[in-house]
């Protein structure tokens, strides 16, 4: 599935790097230094008013589908791999930001558009790629709002 995501890339002519640490245990998750100004981003997959989408934000954070919701004007649901059709129904968790692997629009909470880099794991909780955000912004062209939260109470 990572070369998917390699080829998306490259036919998009957006300079990436990728990472990887081999490892023939899943456990522990191999820890990667980021580089200065990076911000490592997980993915989900959600349903906006029915359709699905990828959502992008920082690391160990939750969406807040309220505020979501509020920020699109649509309903949005957790979802799932399997929302993303028969192609890639099945693809293996974690999933990277881009919307266009998947056809499908992708939603980016604004302090990940802050960041100068992205880092995310792609299909395997050790391979990584590297990609500035401007780039991932030309290419994507998301939809930036703010929704995630580091597990405060909203108001």
């Amino acid at each position: 599935m990572i070369e998917d995501v390699v080829r998306y890339l490259h036919k998009s002519k957006v300079p990436f790097r990728t990472i990887s640490y081999p490892s023939p245990e899943s456990l522990p998750v191999v820890a990667h230094s980021l580089r200065p100004g990076a911000r490592l981003v997980d993915t989900h997959v959600v349903l906006v008013d029915g359709r699905p989408a990828i959502v992008c934000i920082p690391s160990g954070e939750a969406i807040n589908l309220a505020a979501f919701a509020r920020a699109t004007g649509a309903t949005a649901i957790e979802s799932t791999a399997a929302e993303l059709g028969e192609e890639h129904g099945a693809a293996p968790e974690p999933l990277p930001p881009l919307g266009g692997v998947f056809g499908v629009p992708l939603f980016v909470d604004e302090r990940v558009a802050q960041a100068a880099l992205l880092t995310f794991r792609a299909f395997d909780m050790n391979d990584y790629v590297e990609i500035l955000y401007e780039d991932l912004a030309r290419l994507e062209r998301p939809r930036v709002a703010a929704f995630a939260n580091a597990g405060e109470l909203g108001p």
